[in-house]
């Protein structure tokens, strides 16, 4: 069984989108993994000392590694053992690190060099550096595989000291979460564009961002190869050439439904587990809507928003769009963990806007049953993303509609921001709706009319609950079957990294001898 070193740094908390998904993943791969199938995971992660040890425990399984000053802990995360770096680099260390970077990959690091987040990464990289080339000697990696570009650049130093092949995956990306600003003289926007010069193969979570990705860094990736071209050979320029075509030719094909691939890119979802709420009876939906009814007594119906306090996620165009609503027997919910700032900031707004009767704040996460019994229990449930390259949430809002048809119940209808997984997950009318967006801006007014015409329609309602519980049983979302397409992309990964490292250098050398 081959093995793979996946590379992750938000592994040590359960918190952010990187965990849930290695959380998820790593079940149904360790499942693949006991019938025999090709590749097993070996999770090499970050360990914050900033943070709590929680059940990180130190490892004994490598006893002949040569540490120099670092600790590796274990702790186990969706039913496998993963491994947990700690490393406290020097600032020397640091500063050769990003000299490497630019030198390598033409990333750059001067802006960020001095942030308290990017020296924990470069902690983390240089630590990966030392460590897996010592960890390959043991286990023989087959392939690396980076979890977006907080470890982009720890899976560019293992490909060239250990000559293996590399996937890069694209959670997200800083033309996004800059909504199209991103700061092109920073650390992050250059360590993406590198990817896909150095990638023997990149993953988007959806169809739609992987094209994102591929279309903004492409020209930065271009730009980068000619700068480093001076320094590398004949085949190495072949392989950059290709790869520029290869990618232009990944934008022009479209996706049937919501998976694209080819040989250097592709568009895979991210997955949910349907078997919680699959088991959720009537009585934890009609929990749902008795704290639905204590929150808000005197409204008939509710839009419920839960997520983070980002202002990508459309907050303050959700309370805009409530406003021009004008609905008193409707209520608005919003969920969140805020902090003192935030909070006033939103309470300010909803006062300003005469909608503090029928408009809650709630701070504080939800406990994971009280949160899916809410999500069956509410009408709509409102995600006004301006950038979400999958959308975790809008799946879980599809299981919601899921839990309520097998209990003969009509569930929440999604109302999202047409960007990201979102854009292709959800069918205007359908399975939910799409809030039109003109690029990043998504226009209150427009929300307003879709919850307006949702609320007013039951038999719209029903018909979108059930396309809802239809969409989310779909294979794109089952754990097992994207397994079995990323191992696909190891395959693929491979049969790159042969082709230019293993034929093309052959030729080359032959050509070379004959002069």
């Amino acid at each position: 069984m081959k093995k793979i070193l996946f590379l992750i740094t938000e592994l040590q908390k359960p918190v952010g989108g990187l965990y849930r998904f290695a959380s998820e993943l790593l079940p149904a791969w360790r499942e693949k993994t006991i019938e025999g199938c090709d590749y097993e995971p070996f999770i090499l992660s970050m360990r914050d000392s900033s943070t709590p040890l929680g059940d990180l425990k130190l490892t004994k399984d490598f006893p002949k590694l040569k540490l120099d000053g670092m600790k590796l802990y274990e702790a186990v995360r969706g039913g496998v053992k993963c491994y947990f770096l700690e490393n406290n680099s020097t600032r020397e260390e640091q500063i050769q690190l990003q000299k490497r970077l630019w030198d390598d990959y033409r990333i750059k690091s001067m802006k960020s060099a001095f942030d308290p987040f990017y020296q924990k990464l470069n902690n983390y990289w240089i630590a990966v550096e030392k460590i897996a080339p010592q960890l390959h000697k043991e286990l023989n990696f087959a392939a690396v595989d980076a979890q977006d570009w907080l470890a982009f650049p720890a899976g560019f130093d293992c490909k060239k000291n250990m000559g293996i092949p590399l996937i890069c995956r694209f959670h997200s990306g800083e033309f996004g979460r800059s909504l199209g600003n991103p700061d092109l003289e920073g650390a992050p926007v250059t360590i993406e564009a590198a990817a896909l010069q150095e990638a023997d193969h990149i993953q988007g979570v959806s169809v739609h961002e992987a094209k994102f990705e591929v279309y903004n860094l492409l020209p930065l990736k271009q730009e980068i190869s000619k700068q480093l071209k001076p320094f590398k050979n004949e085949t190495w320029w072949e392989e950059q050439t290709k790869k520029n075509d290869d990618y232009e030719l990944f934008l022009l094909f479209e996706s049937e439904d919501l998976e694209l691939t080819t040989n250097i890119a592709s568009g895979v979802t991210n997955g949910i587990n349907l078997d919680e709420w699959s088991r959720l009876d009537e009585d934890r939906i009609n929990f749902g809507k008795t704290v639905l009814k204590k929150l808000m007594p005197n409204q008939d119906k509710i839009i419920l928003f839960i997520g983070r306090a980002d202002w990508r996620k459309g907050i303050d165009t959700l309370i805009e769009a409530f406003a021009e609503l004008n609905d008193q027997k409707t209520g608005l919910i919003i969920a969140s963990s805020f902090d003192d700032e935030t909070y006033s900031k939103y309470h300010t707004k909803i006062m300003n806007l005469g909608i503090e009767k029928n408009t809650l704040l709630y701070n504080g996460w939800l406990a994971e049953d009280l949160k899916k019994s809410l999500f069956t229990a509410c009408d709509i449930l409102a995600l006004p993303s301006l950038y979400e390259p999958f959308g975790l949430v809008t799946l879980e809002g599809l299981a919601a509609d899921l839990a309520c048809e097998n209990n003969g119940k009509t569930g929440p209808t999604v109302i999202v921001g047409d960007t990201g997984g979102m854009h292709e997950i959800i069918k205007n009318g359908v399975n939910g709706f799409k809030t039109p967006m003109d690029g990043f801006d998504l226009k209150p007014d427009y929300l307003s009319k879709i919850l307006k015409i949702t609320l007013e329609n039951e038999k719209l309602r029903k018909k979108i609950s059930n396309g809802g519980a239809r969409r989310v049983k779909q294979k794109y979302f089952d754990w097992n079957y994207i397994t079995e397409r990323i191992f696909e992309e190891y395959n693929q990964a491979t049969a790159n990294y042969e082709h230019w490292h293993g034929i093309k250098h052959l030729e080359s050398t032959h050509r070379e001898l004959k002069v």
